[in-house]
């Protein structure tokens, strides 16, 4: 049965490379999902409603967030 605590692969051995790198995406999901409700509230304070897809960039990684 595969090993499925945090910060260790399915054979069951510490994989600290990959913990780092989860936790890195994770990072940039939740300031990605923090700025789109800045930019909701913006929006709506200025009497608008973001209608559609957002797709930001961001420009130190060039990750492209839909």
């Amino acid at each position: 049965m595969p090993d499925t605590r945090y910060g260790h692969n399915p054979s069951g051995a510490a994989d600290p490379t990959r913990t780092r790198a989860e936790e890195s995406l994770e990072r940039d999901e939740r300031r990605v999902s923090d700025l789109i409700h800045v930019l909701r509230y913006v929006a709506d304070a200025a009497g608008f409603e973001i209608y559609g897809r957002v797709t930001l960039l961001d420009k130190k990684t060039g990750r492209v967030f839909k």
